[in-house]
């Protein structure tokens, strides 16, 4: 659960900065965007079957310092991106979205939502 924890408060901190990176930047617009949001919530699905489907990836994810330093790589990024593709840093805050939605049922209880997706489809 520490775990959890801890990539879901680093999940909402790097959140914070492209928000603040983006509207500063170029203002709403690349977060209210169809298209980011679409990108944002199907590739942190994907990611998240990815992790699912490959211990190995899930593995990695957990070595010392690697969590912390994909935040900051991400939020680096997005400085780089929101001139030239402001909507991709939009899809990346989408995308943090559906991650905390999916750790928000995992905390509560409930299950991950895509496991339960990717158990069905593998019977």
């Amino acid at each position: 659960m520490a775990d959890a924890r801890r990539d879901g408060t680093l999940a909402v901190l790097t959140l914070v900065a492209l928000v603040v990176v983006g509207v500063r930047a170029v203002g709403v617009a690349p977060f209210v965007r169809p298209l980011a949001v679409a990108v944002g919530v199907a590739g942190a699905l994907g990611i998240e079957w990815a992790f699912l489907a490959s211990p190995a990836l899930a593995t990695g994810w957990e070595r010392r310092g690697v969590p912390v330093v994909s935040a900051a790589a991400v939020v680096v990024v997005a400085v780089v991106l929101v001139p030239r593709a402001p909507w991709l840093v939009g899809a990346v805050a989408w995308g943090l979205v559906t991650y905390g939605s999916l750790l928000g049922c995992v905390l509560v209880g409930w299950g991950n939502p895509v496991a339960r997706v990717s158990i069905r489809r593998g019977r």
